[in-house]
């Protein structure tokens, strides 16, 4: 021990020690404030371009400026079918069903392409697609990781995933969005307690074996990389390395969710049905939590009987019977704990409850942690917002814990991050890569944006039209750059090998949930109820829900969804990685989940002919018309197809699944 002492002190003096300076007069150089992502958003002027026909919505004319300075031109329009196709996975994660193609291609109004994108955003489909771009964001699971003996589901963690699917279909403001997901609980909501479950934004992280530093660095990290795009939790130790963010913000933060609790019992969403069901879940319920009761009592009966010892007015202190507490009883208690937890995260009749945050009831000075350990306070420290986005003289947060200030100060039209975080985020999901490449740190380290006009343009315009995704959606889709062909140009491609200037569509795979879902629409087994706990996707009988609503269990991520790149969910996700490897094509050759889905999409054909079928399977899967040649391809196939398991329709549509057509988007 005494060695241990001495360590500790060298340590100590050897390690070097963050500044003391309060943040208020912390050094933030002028190249620093200057620095493009710190600069207030403004509207740019609509650059003069030679092309003006080509344009269509005003961000075209930052793209084609970009273009004729490097002497390139736009590629030309992708074909009608292709361009349905990609909208409706794009805006609803699905496969354009025949019989809409078949409207949509013959539609000859000049605003056929405008309806179109007004009837998939008015789809609640829309918000089930979106939402999951958000879930990566705000690190979604369903259970809390490794926590040794406690329960490890979330109870109610689908009110949130549930939460933002509506968010996105009533096209909730995204100020408004940040704001509920932060301090709900400070609005004054009414009746109405829907918006408490957006509160899962905080608390739906990894629980870190419940320790209470790491569970607020992982909150300060969800909302600082995810709403600013800043990487503040680099603080925690020491100042940031290369961002103007001293480690006393990192710690203003912390003290913001230090002074911020999860309520034992929080209110229910809705009222529940008097029904049967719900009182056979309360009655059970009931039982394990008496159980808990019972327990306590008998144990506190058995102390006070020998409280006294027998033959004297001698009693031993109840802090002395508490010290000889046994593991025996707290096991037990776990236990017992941990049915109550089961009952309310596995029951389906649980009635929906937010998982929320509140004041704690009495709040507290936030200290800094000196090389971030807890167990070393350091000056006190002021609960208050970043200084490189604040005036010169920062006011304190003064109500409360300061979430409901933090929140307005992030969904502020003067904060020059939001914005620009957001608009980069859903142009990705658009064209494939990012305005900013680094969609989540867009700190000194960061990269620039590719057309950086093009950005404040996107941010101002988003602001200016009230934080609305829906009318993002339609600047982007409606606009020339985003109705451009996919094919290549060997040419442009040596001039501009990234792509970064937009001179055509990026080829996209799809995603893990977008791939699973549509086929399950193809072979008609898709369900479209909306909502609810989630469901095991990874077992026979195969669930026809949407992959959104699959159990995600961050301890033991099922095998498939890391094999097609899967957000890891124990931490935010600026945005997934796109690799190629044998296991996918294994799986889509031999799943049983796959083999499923071509005998359904087979049950489809009805006594069609051989050639009336080819083409029926070509408008399901590829959304198009089979050519001759592909048809003469069929009917060879079909020919020569022998299978102990399957019929030769049934290879023959496992076949049109798996291939690059069906898994791509031009």
């Amino acid at each position: 021990m005494p060695t241990f002492r001495f360590f500790a002190v060298v340590l100590s003096i050897t390690l070097p020690v963050a500044a003391s300076a309060s943040a208020e007069t912390a050094a933030i150089s002028p190249e620093a404030r200057q620095h493009w992502a710190f600069r207030r958003v403004h509207c740019p002027p609509v650059p003069a371009i030679k092309d003006a026909a080509w344009l269509r919505t005003p961000l075209d004319a930052f793209v084609l400026s970009k273009l004729e300075a490097k002497g390139l031109r736009p590629s030309p329009e992708t074909d009608r079918a292709a361009l349905i196709r990609r909208v409706y996975f794009d805006l609803i994660g699905l496969p354009p069903p025949p019989d809409e193609m078949e409207r949509a291609r013959n539609d000859q109004r000049p605003d056929w392409y405008e309806n179109l994108v007004e009837r998939l955003l008015a789809s609640p489909q829309y918000g089930e697609r979106w939402a999951r771009h958000w879930l990566d964001v705000a690190r979604y699971a369903d259970s809390k990781g490794y926590v040794f003996t406690e329960e490890r589901r979330y109870p109610y963690a689908y009110t949130y995933r549930d939460y933002v699917v509506a968010a996105f279909n009533n096209d909730l403001p995204y100020d408004q969005f940040i704001v509920q997901q932060l301090a709900a609980d400070k609005l004054p909501l009414g009746a109405d307690k829907g918006p408490l479950a957006a509160m899962g934004f905080l608390t739906l992280g990894r629980r870190f074996l419940n320790s209470q530093p790491d569970i607020i660095d992982d909150r300060i990290d969800v909302v600082t990389r995810g709403l600013l795009g800043l990487t503040v939790t680099c603080a925690r130790c020491h100042d940031h390395k290369f961002d103007p963010i001293p480690t006393q913000d990192y710690y203003s933060f912390y003290g913001v969710f230090a002074n911020s609790v999860e309520p034992k019992d929080p209110p229910m969403l809705r009222p529940p049905e008097a029904n049967a069901a719900y009182a056979a879940f309360e009655k059970e319920l009931k039982a394990r939590e008496e159980e808990i009761t019972r327990l306590k009592v008998t144990r506190t009966a058995s102390r006070i009987v020998g409280l006294h010892l027998p033959g004297t007015a001698v009693q031993i202190p109840l802090a002395a019977v508490n010290r000889a507490f046994q593991r025996a009883d707290r096991d037990k208690d776990r236990a017992l704990q941990k049915r109550v937890e089961q009952w309310k995260a596995t029951s389906p009749l649980a009635p929906p409850r937010p998982m929320m945050l509140e004041d704690a009831p009495h709040i507290n000075a936030s200290h800094v942690f000196v090389r971030g350990n807890p167990g070393n306070v350091g000056e006190e420290v002021p609960r208050r917002f970043l200084a490189i986005l604040s005036p010169d003289k920062r006011e304190p947060f003064h109500e409360g814990s300061g979430r409901l200030e933090l929140a307005k100060h992030i969904a502020s039209n003067e904060n020059p991050l939001t914005a620009r975080v957001l608009v980069n985020r859903v142009w990705a999901q658009h064209f494939g890569q990012c305005l900013v490449r680094s969609p989540s740190n867009f700190g000194l380290r960061g990269d620039a944006p590719a057309n950086p006009e093009l950005l404040d343009y996107l941010a101002w315009r988003f602001m200016e039209d009230g934080w609305s995704i829906k009318k993002l959606h339609r600047l982007i889709l409606l606009s020339a750059t985003y109705r451009q062909s996919s094919e290549d140009n060997e040419a442009k491609r040596k001039i501009d090998p990234d792509n970064s200037l937009f001179w055509h569509m990026n080829r996209q795979r799809l995603d893990f949930e977008a791939l699973r879902d549509a086929m399950l629409a193809v072979a008609g087994r898709l369900e479209p109820n909306l909502g609810g706990p989630a469901v095991e996707l990874t077992k026979e009988p195969f669930s026809g829900r949407r992959t959104l609503y699959g159990f995600i269990d961050r301890q033991n991520l099922p095998g498939i969804f890391r094999t097609f790149d899967f957000a890891c969910p124990d931490t935010h996700s600026p945005q997934r990685f796109i690799t190629t490897v044998p296991q996918q094509a294994l799986f889509l050759m031999n799943s049983p989940f796959v083999v499923e889905q071509g005998r359904r999409v087979v049950a489809q054909l009805h006594g069609e002919p051989t050639e009336a079928r080819i083409r029926h399977l070509y408008q399901l899967t590829y959304s198009r018309d089979a050519t001759d040649e592909e048809i003469a391809m069929g009917k060879q196939f079909l020919a020569s197809a022998a299978d102990a398991k399957l019929s030769p329709w049934e290879r023959y549509a496992q076949v049109l699944l798996l291939s690059n057509e069906f898994v791509f988007v031009d």
